[in-house]
């Protein structure tokens, strides 16, 4: 009779297990379920990356499945020794992989700040006030890749990128022009046929887009008229050869006015 009893009362304690192990299995699937349909939500609408969606979920895997056994372990000892040895655990993964979490919230807070690929930015870096200029060419787990007007590479720690000053940056060449016997009310009535539209016609041939409306005459005397011109790179990065062609093909189009030509990328 004992005996009887003692098998009915475990069969039942072991019966509540099973239904509390099975609900609570239940309740974190349907969580990571929703989780997922969120983070898949985010990447379709390209506020993170399809790369970020594949980390977030295999990290969000790996919580659920330690939370599943914590959580088990507990129900079947009713002990709490379960949850101590996770706490401790989590601690010292914390301090042993402190740079590796900082970087990896990082990372996914750079995709939420929408700096996708492609992107043209201008970072200040805090303390040292250095600028770097470039295009983002990929966000890794623990660094981002900036790429500079001329193709070279800067690999910057993705924390420094989300606690930098960053500014919006459209890479532009500045081409200012002093052109000698062009001058007075002269230059004034015919810069753009002499001038202008024949910088125009010059850009369509390279890999530039001359921008009609940041044109500026910086000064005009009755020898000379000195203006400034901006180009768009429509190619990264600027082959030097293409700016040799642009200044080549400047001088021949206005030789009559002996152009003194000085170039900046920005």
């Amino acid at each position: 009779m004992d005996t009887s009893i003692i098998t009915q009362v475990l069969g039942e304690e072991v019966t509540r297990i099973i239904i509390n192990i099975s609900l609570f299995v239940i309740a974190v699937v349907l969580t990571r379920f929703l989780i997922v349909w969120f983070v898949n939500t985010l990447a379709s609408n390209r506020v993170i990356s399809f790369s970020a969606r594949t980390v977030i979920i295999k990290v969000l895997d790996i919580l659920i499945i330690a939370s599943i056994v914590v959580v088990s372990i507990h129900l079947i000892t009713a002990s709490l020794t379960p949850y101590v040895i996770a706490v401790i655990i989590g601690v010292l993964t914390f301090l042993l992989f402190y740079y590796e979490i900082k970087e990896f919230t990082a990372f996914i807070t750079v995709h939420l700040q929408r700096f996708t690929k492609g992107s043209w930015i201008e970072i200040v870096i805090p303390k040292t006030g250095e600028v770097l200029k470039g295009r983002i060419v990929d966000v890794q787990l623990f660094n981002s890749v900036l790429e500079d007007l001329h193709g070279n590479k800067t690999y910057i720690a993705n924390s420094l990128l989300v606690n930098s000053i960053i500014r919006e940056y459209r890479p532009r060449i500045f081409l200012r022009l002093k052109l000698n016997g062009l001058g007075g009310n002269d230059a004034l009535m015919n810069i753009n046929m002499k001038v202008i539209d024949k910088i125009k016609g010059i850009s369509s041939e390279l890999p530039f887009r001359f921008e009609e409306s940041k044109v500026f005459i910086e000064s005009v005397s009755n020898s000379s008229t000195t203006l400034s011109v901006e180009l768009t790179p429509l190619a990264i990065p600027i082959r030097a050869t293409d700016v040799t062609k642009l200044t080549r093909y400047v001088m021949n189009a206005l030789k009559e006015l002996n152009p003194e030509i000085e170039i900046k990328l920005i």
